[in-house]
Order: C-alpha cells, then structure tokens, then sequence
C-alpha cells in the first residue's frame, strides 16, 4: 500500500476521476424511491453486451445467481409452463443441430441425451469408486486447476461477517442522510453533502475503527474533503493503477446497488428540489465506501477470501456415466474426440444450462402464440360498422383480459394505448408533492393543477385533507419526545379498532375508508403561473391519440378512456401495481386530461380542417380500471347530455358485468374466489393482493383483430397499431422506442427477480421495513431492496408462477419498415441485435411470420435459434 501520497490537482486529473465515477455508476440503474416505483433492468448497465454474456458478467458482480435453480425450472417443466418439445428443440439448437446433437460420444449414448440428462437433473446418482477412479485417469487430460480469485478490494480478504459490518456501515449513513423527514432528529451536517457530513461525524462512530483498529483515525484526519479528490486519494493509497481503479469502483457499487441506484435517480431524475438541503452523488458514496477499503488494508486479515474454487466437472462426468451405466472399462477405452464432448457438456456451468431453458420457454410460447397471430392475420375484418361503444385501455398485460371481459359483452371495440395517454404532464394538486404522469423516458413539458370536481368532489377532497393533516399531527407527535408515549396510549384504542376492522373485515374498512378516485380533475385551461395545457399542446395530443391507436374517425357515439391502478394497504409495493407509464401513479388523471381534449370543440375544429373530423355526437369519457378488483370508476357522468345517458348506464352496467367476470378468471391463481378480491384489497396481511404483471411475455403491436380471438392469459401488452395509416412510419417507430422499451424494462425486472429473488429482486416482503420513506430494507437496515418481492413471483409452494423469458415483440407491419425502424435507430439495433428482446414481423403483404435473429437475418418463427 502506498503511504505517500501525491495528487495531481489539475482539472484534466479531475475530469479523468469524474468520468471513472460516471463510468462506474452506470453498472446499476436508477431506483425509483416507493411512491413513484418504476421497473427497472438490473442490467440496464450491460446492455451493450449480448445477452448471455451480459448475464455472465452481471451475476459475477452482483453476487447473483445468472438463472433459476434447476428444480424449479424443472418444476415449470412438469406443469407444462416449460413446453417439452420445445426443450429437446433448445438443447438440439444448443449443440449445433441434429447431426451434432445426436452423434455418439464413442458408447451408445449422443451429445444429446448427456445435455437432456444433465437439464433433467439425472446424473445425481452416486458412482462407485471404480467408475470415480476411471473417470479421473481419462478425464485428467482435461482438468482445470483450481482457481483463486482475483482480489482488487482490501474488503475481499476480511471474511463474509466483517464485509457485511462495512457494507451495514455505510447502508446505516445512508439511510441516516436520505431519510426523508421521517426521523425524529436528521443528521447533522446533511447541506454539506453525503461524504463531508459523514466524514465530519465517522471520527464518533465506533464501528469505523473495527475496520482499521486503532490507525483508523489516520484516516479520517488525512482525508480530504472533496468527494472526487478523496477518491483519487484514496485509489492511490490502496496501489490501483488502470483498468483496476474501474473494477474496484464497480465493485463497491455492487455491493449495494439499492442505495447506488437511490443516489442516481437523485442525480438524474427526480426533481431539483429533492436534493435541496441534502447533495449526494456516487462520488460521495464511492469516496466514504473507499474510506473503509483504506481503513480495511491497515490490519491484516485470515485467507478466508481467497479459498480456491475446486473443478466440479469430474464429479458431474461420473454422475453421468453411473446414469448411463456406463462400465469403468467403457470409460477408459473412450476416444479422445468422444471424452472432450462429454466433458464439453459436463463443464456446462448454470449460466449455460438456464440459457437452454430461458429458449424453451420462449420458444415455446412462441410456437403457440405466432401460428394464432398468422392465421388472424390472413382474414382481418375490413368492415367499417360503428360499435355501441369503444374503449381505450393501456397496454398493459393486466388489461388484455378485462378487455377480453369487456367484448364479451356487447359490440364493444376495444384498443390499446399507452396510459398516459400521449400527454407530457405533471400533476400538481392541491396538498401534496409535485407528481410526473408520464413515462420516465420523457420529462414533463407542462404542469396540470388538480381541483375537486363538482360538490361531491369538494367533500371528498376537503375530508382527504383533514385525514392528511390528522396523519401528519399523529406522526409528529409520535416522534416527539415529550409526547410519544402519551400519543402511543391515546391512539392505542383507536389503533384496535382500526386493526381489527382490516383483519376480521377488510371488506367493511375497504367501504368505509375508501378514496374517491374522481374527487380531483385536471384543470387544462392556461393561467399566469404557467399551468395548464395550451390549445396547440391539445391539438398535437389529439392527433397523436388517433395516429399511434390506428382508431378511425367512425368514433361510437361513447369512448371511454381508462386509466389503471391497482388497491392494496399496508403494501410499501403499492406503485408497482399503478400505470408505470403515468410515472408509477395511477392513470385517472391523463384519462380525464385527454377526455376533455377530445372533447374540447377547439380541438375538433382542428381535426376537422385536417379532414378527420370526430362525429359531433361522439363523447370522450374518461375512467380507472382497478386491476386489483377489477372495478371501473367512470368520472364526470352527471355532465353527459340527456341524450347519451342511457347508452351511459348500459355501458356502466357491461363493465360491472365484465369485471365480475374476468375476477372469476383471475381468482384462482390466486387461490381465491372472484369476490374475495375485495376483501384482498384491504386486508393489510395481504401480501398477494393481485399477481400484478407476472407472466408478462410479449409486446403485440397492431389491430386488436390479431388477437380478439385468442385467450392470452394476461401475458400480452397490447399497443393498438395500423400500419396503413402510418405512411411515414412514424408512430410505429415511436411505439417500438418508447411504449416497448418500458415494456422491456418491466419485462427484465420481472425476469431477474426470478432468477435470483435475493440478489436481483426484493426477497422476502414479510420481513421489509420502510427506510426513511423511500425504500424498503431487510429487517432494522441494510441496503435498499430493488425489484420485485418474492411474493410477487412465485407461489406459497415455491414454485416460480411468472416465466422466467425475454420480452417477445409481435409487429404487424411490413419487414421492410421494421428494418427502416430498427436501421433508424440505436435501441432497437442494441436490444433485438443483443438479443435483450425477441422480434417477430407478421408481413401485411405475404401474411407470413417470420422472426429476427439477432446477427439480423430472418427466418421462419417457430425456428430455434440459441439464446
């Protein structure tokens, strides 16, 4: 280690750390803190890589597991949610192909049936010594020695306890700096930014000297007070030079990528004053992480991290030849050709395997889905009837069946838009924060107030203003110190009651305690301070409404714009089942937005001097789909003219009916009956209020007679498209760069937090604890959870309920456009070129499916192509 320390002070040395922070930082991706969470991959960082190697890489990192277990995967298998033939197909595509694939091995046993036996877990059985001892003299050409880690970090070499004391270190300064008002006394010093204030303060904290012991204290006298000066500081006082300063850095990042993640999505998306009064970026947290690596490199430490990682590859080889009976003799006398393919397949590692089984279950899918799409596709209705009503929902995968629900109801036309609608909106109601309605993708080009609508919404709102301020006295009180316990003992009755109505009758609190979703409307008309949403803005969304829906000007006489959120309490998850294109916010308030731009008469002037005219009897409606009980609450009735009540009523009545059936269809899953949604809803032991978008598997683009008739099992997200109103292509090229990628980030978060539920995903939600009211940690501290809990996930059995597989996306257009699109741009050529998103193109012109490799040529959809 070196002990003197000379910094190169110059700017140029300064922007070379900065860019080796920015660098760094990128290995997570932002965190959304819990009132606006927003799907996020893990890997976001890794996606310039191809998929399996990104994997690899990722799992290195991060600590994680690069697939599921192999007896869960095997458990989907047996309950047919893993396709069998499309298994053999994967493991054959894996080898090369047929003629590879089933070439024997020098004994009457193929390639293929070592692969199948090893993904179907049948080489445990236990070999004798013979057989081991064969095994070892023919295979010891092939072994690999034993492997030591690479070590960079001084906290590699201090054993797993002391490393999880430095990583509870610096989660509990970080939990004490974000904290969001929630602590009775803030930390001082928080103004000066995370790693000056906690370097004014660690000289106290006892728990720092256990890393450095007594010279400890050294440290913290030398360090400097800039976060990017100390880490240049520090990375030359630990002897990194090179490519190692990037993988340390990366490392420490790694090793909690909830608060990593917490610290960018300050930086680079929330607003400015979040971090008013408390700065932080990944300098500060690199620079205090590095301040326990250099107290750590003081002492010396036992050679617990460095234990080499033994080969288990002739372990799994002797398995494998008891499994197939094979003699010590057949062994022994294997030509050389045949031995390094049996130990080729025994050195698959899991990484290997689980990419074997992600294609099945993909392929899978595939081969039942695209054949469905294809022959749609070949006698899609040209009438041009005008339905009794339309209905627009977002495209997520929670809609398809409620709009299936819906068309069995009536001639009802139903499309699919992405929830917010098209408007780049915030939110500001009357108390509370500032909230963004669009996807993070996007910033808001305008700010809508909220104001209660009519004198019903006066009164709901005015009564969700004194529960709030009741709220806040009853929390400032608890936290008081003269009035805590008093607060405690005079609260504590009213706390029984509360509990017992949520456990014994969750239904009852649900109706009594129950928001009114419609209580505040958005307010479009401009004023001086700058909000509202000027008349060209409405005009550009209103066009925009009709080109990326492909809905014709035959508008019914009622369209019904919905939103969606989701119901559920005491449930820190509660924004994860909320539009995640409003922001993470449920989606009434675009609905309403965009109902009153449709039916402003400025706005159909203007579409009717562009030769589209909306019918002069159509009316925008606007409502929210809850996707917990399925329910619609449909906004602003008592406005509609006498002449479109009924229609209004009989609508109203089709939802009611529709919504008690598709709960029918859900509840099962959920180990329920239809009706015990309500109560799931309000029971605040719930940990499963609804599955949320598990099973997420495909994003579908183009008229919903492509898929009308075929049951999708809430798997699809449906974005509405007609490739012959789009002559310049462009609201396909905007469905494929903005709704689709969000759906591939949804896609991914669901995907890794099965893979790995501990690493990638929340764990277990049964032991979360809110942490300074922006994330949930495990038990009393520790770093923030990211993705989604267990609970989310999988059954009580244990056995995963969403498939794990990449996002499958279905365009009905011509190839050729698609590959104007992709050519046109860098994120398709990076997400279906590295093989993040899988793409299948229904040709209008040839109506034939064909599917996009990754290296870019096409072949036929239902080919196994290897993950």
């Amino acid at each position: 280690m070196a002990t003197n320390i000379t910094l190169d002070r110059s700017d140029t040395a300064h922007a070379a750390i900065a860019r080796l922070v920015a660098e760094a930082a990128a290995a997570v991706p932002p965190v959304w803190p819990l009132e606006s969470a927003i799907a996020v991959n893990p890997l976001a960082g890794f996606e310039d890589l191809p998929f399996a190697r990104a994997v690899e890489q990722g799992a290195a990192l991060f600590g994680a597991r690069p697939t599921l277990a192999a007896d869960q995967w095997r458990a989907l298998l047996a309950r047919e949610m893993v396709d069998e033939a499309a298994l053999r197909d994967a493991a054959i595509a894996a080898l090369g192909g047929l003629d590879q694939a089933f070439a024997l091995v020098g004994v009457d046993v193929s390639r293929f049936d070592l692969l199948m036996a090893r993904l179907r877990g049948l080489g445990s059985r236990v070999p004798d010594a013979a057989l081991s001892d064969a095994v070892a003299r023919r295979f010891a050409a092939f072994a690999r020695p034993a492997e030591r880690p690479h070590i960079i970090a001084p906290t590699e070499r201090i054993g797993i306890e002391m490393l999880g004391y430095a990583r509870a270190f610096i989660a509990k300064w970080c939990g004490a700096f974000f904290d969001q008002s929630v602590a009775a006394l803030p930390m001082p010093h928080r103004a000066m930014g995370l790693y000056p204030a906690v370097l004014r303060l660690v000289a106290k904290d006892p728990d720092f000297i256990r890393f450095g012991g007594s010279e400890s204290q050294a440290i913290i006298d030398s360090a400097l007070a800039d976060p990017l000066a100390a880490i240049e500081q520090s990375l030359i006082a630990l002897g990194l030079e090179g490519d190692n300063r990037l993988a340390l850095l990366r490392t420490l990042i790694a090793r909690l990528p909830g608060w990593a993640g917490h610290i960018r999505w300050r930086t680079e998306q929330a607003d400015p004053d979040v971090a008013r009064g408390a700065p932080a970026g990944m300098a500060d947290y690199l620079a205090l992480w590095l301040l326990v690596e250099r107290a750590c490199a003081l002492r010396e430490w036992p050679e617990e991290g460095r234990a080499p990682v033994a080969d288990p590859v002739p372990g799994i080889i002797a398995g494998l030849a008891a499994h197939f009976a094979l003699t010590p003799d057949q062994v022994t006398g294997l030509p050389l050709p045949g031995a390094r393919q049996i130990h080729d397949i025994a050195a698959m590692d899991d990484a290997a395997l689980g990419l074997i089984w992600l294609e099945a279950a993909e392929q899978g899918y595939r081969a039942r889905l695209v054949p469905a799409i294809e022959r749609a596709a070949a006698t899609l209705p040209t009438g041009d009837t005008r339905p009794a009503a339309q209905l627009v929902f977002c495209i997520d995968v929670r809609s398809e069946p409620f709009r299936r629900a819906v068309e069995a109801e009536g001639d009802y036309e139903t499309y699919g838009y992405a929830g917010f609608f098209g408007l780049p909106i915030a939110a500001r109601p009357p108390c509370g924060h500032r909230r963004k309605l669009l996807p993070v993708l996007l910033q808001p080009a305008y700010d809508l107030n909220l104001a209660p609508a009519g004198a019903a919404g006066e009164a709901a709102h005015g009564a969700e203003r004194r529960a709030g301020a009741t709220r806040e006295l009853i929390s400032s009180l608890k936290s008081g110190a003269a009035t805590s316990f008093s607060t405690a003992e005079a609260m504590g009755p009213f706390a029984a009651l509360i509990a017992v109505a949520r456990t014994l009758a969750p239904g009852l609190a649900r109706r009594l305690g129950r928001k009114d979703a419609g209580a505040l409307a958005p307010v479009l008309a401009t004023d001086p301070m700058g909000t509202g949403l000027p008349l060209e803005a409405r005009i550009g969304a209103a066009r925009g409404f009709f080109a990326y829906t492909g809905m014709p000007r035959r508008t019914a006489r009622l369209v019904l714009l919905a939103g969606h959120g989701g119901e559920a309490v005491n449930n820190p998850y509660k924004a994860a089942l909320d539009c995640g294109a409003c922001g993470g916010h449920a989606g009434g308030v675009n609905a309403r937005a965009m109902a009153a731009v449709l039916n402003d008469a400025d706005v159909r002037a203007a579409l009717a001097s562009d030769g589209e005219a909306i019918p002069d009897d159509t009316l925008f409606i606007a409502g929210e789909h809850n996707t917990t009980t399925d329910e619609v609450a449909l906004f602003d009735l008592d406005a509609l003219p006498e002449t479109h009540r009924a229609e209004a009523a009989a609508f109203a009545a089709a939802l009611k009916r529709a919504g008690a059936a598709n709960r029918a269809v859900r509840a099962p899953a959920l180990g329920t009956q239809g009706d015990a949604l309500f109560a799931a809803a309000a029971h605040w032991g719930e940990v499963r209020p609804e599955w949320g978008l598990a099973r997420n598997a495909a994003f579908i683009i183009g008229p919903r007679a492509l898929t009308r008739e075929i049951d999708l099992g809430g798997r699809a997200f449906l974005h509405s498209y007609d490739w012959r109103s789009d002559d310049d292509e462009s609201a396909l090229a905007l469905i494929m760069t903005a709704p689709m990628v969000v759906a591939q980030w949804i896609n991914c978060q669901y995907l890794f937090s099965t893979l790995d539920n501990e690493r990638w995903g929340a764990g277990d939600k049964t032991v979360h604890n809110v942490m300074g009211g922006i994330g949930v940690v495990q038990g009393n501290g520790g770093d923030l959870r990211v993705g989604l809990p267990r609970q989310s996930l999988f059954g009580d059995d244990g056995v995963p309920y969403h498939v794990p597989q990449r996002l499958l996306t279905v365009v009905h257009a011509p190839v050729d456009r698609v590959e104007r699109i992709i050519a046109a741009h860098p994120i398709l050529q990076k997400l279906f070129g590295k093989g993040w998103v899988n793409l299948v193109v229904v040709d209008p012109h040839t109506g034939k499916a064909v599917r996009r490799r990754p290296d870019g040529e096409l072949a036929e959809a239902g080919t196994a192509i290897p993950a």
